[in-house]
C-alpha cells in the first residue's frame, strides 16, 4: 500500500483569538558576526495553536521542513496542539510520532534526488542567537549569522502567508507508523475481498463544519450522497467505505438499502482506536487509519475542494460552486446569527427528532434562498 503522504503534547488551551505575551512583540534583529561550526535551526511559533486539526498541522509543518531544506536548516518540530473541536471530545497528549514515522519519511528535491528529513534530533542550547521574522517576510541574507531563525505568524496556517511557490521544489514524503498502515491494509483487504477487488471511498466531513456554518446540511445528507454515487455509475450493491465524523449511529441507514455500506464501527480494530477498550482512545489516530483506506478506493470522493486532497476524484460540494460568492455568503451569514436564536427557541421545545428535521429543514431553506443550487451531475 502506498504510504499516505500528507502532512510534543500541550495540555493547556489557549484561548481562540488572545495572542500570548510571548508574541505580542516582534523584536528587530541587526546583523550579527558569523559563527563558524554552529548548527542551524529554523522553527515556527503561531499564537493560535489549537485552532487548527491534523492535517492542518501537518500542512504547516511541511512548509517548515521546505524552508529548512532550501535554507540549509534543520526544523524544530512545533508542539502538536490539536483542535478539540475536530475530534470527539477526546483528551489526551498528542506527539507527532504517534502520526508520522519521521525516520522513514524523506524528501526529494527538483533534481530527483532523495534526502533525509531535515529535523533536528536535538533543541538549540540555551541563550542561543536568533533572528525573529514575522509572517511571511523573505528571510534575509542576514539570518545566515544566526544559529536559530524564528517565524511568528498570528493565524494557525502558515501556508497562507509564506512564499512558498518561490522556493526550490520540492516532496516531502511523511510516511506513517507501522500500526497505522498495518490496520489499513486489513481494512482494505477485507473490504476488496467483499467487492471483487474493488470498493468506492466517500469521506464525508458533517458535525464541526454544519456547526461552524461553513457547509450546507444537505449536500453531506445521505439522500444527495446517495444520488452522487448514481450518478458517477456505483452499482447497486457495490462496497462503499464512508468515512465520516457523523455521529448519528443509523445516520447512513438509508444507503445501505442499496449499496453495502462499511464504516469504521464494523471493524473491531479500528473502533477500538476510539472506544478506550484497549488503551486511551485517540480519534485522530482512526482518522490516519481512514485516509489511508480511502486512498485505496477505486473510486475517491471528497467533501470539497481541497488542495491537501488531490488524489479525490470528485467532490460532494461542487468546485465551481464553492466558495460561494462573498455578498451572498455574507448575507446567508447575517441571517443565520439573526435567525438562529429564534429557531433554537422552537427547537428546543420539540422532541429529539422533530428537533433535528426543523433544523436541518431550515438550514438547507436559508442556504437554498442565497446559494447557487449544486448541480446534480
Amino acid at each position: 500500500m502506498e504510504a499516505l503522504r500528507i502532512g510534543h503534547g500541550m495540555k493547556t488551551r489557549q484561548p481562540v483569538g488572545e495572542r500570548p505575551a510571548a508574541l505580542a512583540q516582534v523584536p528587530a534583529s541587526p546583523c550579527g558576526e558569523d559563527a563558524p561550526g554552529e548548527a542551524r535551526f529554523l522553527q515556527y511559533e503561531t499564537a493560535r495553536p489549537f485552532m487548527a486539526g491534523l492535517l492542518h498541522h501537518t500542512t504547516n509543518i511541511r512548509c517548515l521542513i521546505h524552508e529548512a531544506h532550501v535554507t540549509g536548516r534543520s526544523a524544530i518540530l512545533p508542539p502538536l496542539a490539536l483542535a478539540p473541536h475536530h475530534n470527539f471530545g477526546i483528551r489526551r497528549e498528542w506527539r507527532w510520532e504517534h502520526y508520522y514515522d519521521f525516520g522513514a519519511s524523506s524528501l526529494t528535491d527538483a533534481a530527483g534526488r532523495q534526502h533525509p528529513l531535515p529535523i533536528a534530533d536535538h533543541p538549540p542550547g540555551e541563550g542561543v542567537r536568533s533572528w525573529t521574522l514575522p509572517g511571511g517576510t523573505p528571510m534575509p541574507d542576514c539570518a545566515r549569522h544566526y544559529p536559530l531563525v524564528v517565524r511568528r505568524i498570528a493565524d494557525s496556517f502558515f501556508r497562507k502567508e509564506l512564499p512558498v511557490d518561490t522556493w526550490p521544489a520540492v516532496t516531502v514524503d511523511l510516511r506513517c507508523p507501522e500500526r497505522i498502515t498495518t490496520l489499513a491494509r486489513s481494512v482494505v483487504r477485507h473490504l476488496r475481498a467483499l467487492g471483487g477487488g474493488h470498493f468506492v471511498a466517500v469521506h464525508v466531513r458533517r458535525g464541526d463544519r454544519i456547526a461552524t456554518k461553513s457547509v450546507p446540511d444537505w449536500p453531506t445528507r445521505p439522500t444527495h450522497v446517495g444520488r452522487f454515487l448514481r450518478d458517477r455509475g456505483v452499482a447497486d450493491g457495490t462496497v462503499v467505505y464512508i468515512a465520516s465524523n457523523e455521529r448519528e449511529p443509523d445516520f447512513w441507514k438509508p444507503l445501505e438499502e442499496t449499496w453495502r455500506v462499511f464504516r469504521y464501527v464494523d471493524f473491531p480494530v479500528l473502533e477500538a482506536l476510539v472506544s478506550g477498550a484497549d488503551e486511551a482512545p485517540d480519534n485522530y489516530l482512526l482518522y490516519q487509519v481512514e485516509l489511508q483506506v480511502l486512498r485505496e478506493g477505486s473510486l475517491r470522493i471528497g467533501t470539497m475542494p481541497n488542495e491537501v486532497w488531490d488524489w479525490m476524484h470528485h467532490w460532494l460540494v461542487d468546485q465551481r460552486n464553492w466558495p460561494p460568492p462573498g455578498f451572498r455568503r455574507r448575507l446567508w451569514q447575517a441571517g443565520m446569527r439573526r435567525l438562529k436564536p429564534l429557531i433554537d427557541r422552537i427547537a428546543g421545545r420539540l422532541p429529539p427528532g422533530p428537533r433535528r428535521r426543523l433544523l436541518s429543514a431550515w438550514r438547507t431553506a436559508w442556504w437554498a434562498a442565497f446559494m447557487p443550487r449544486l448541480p446534480d451531475r
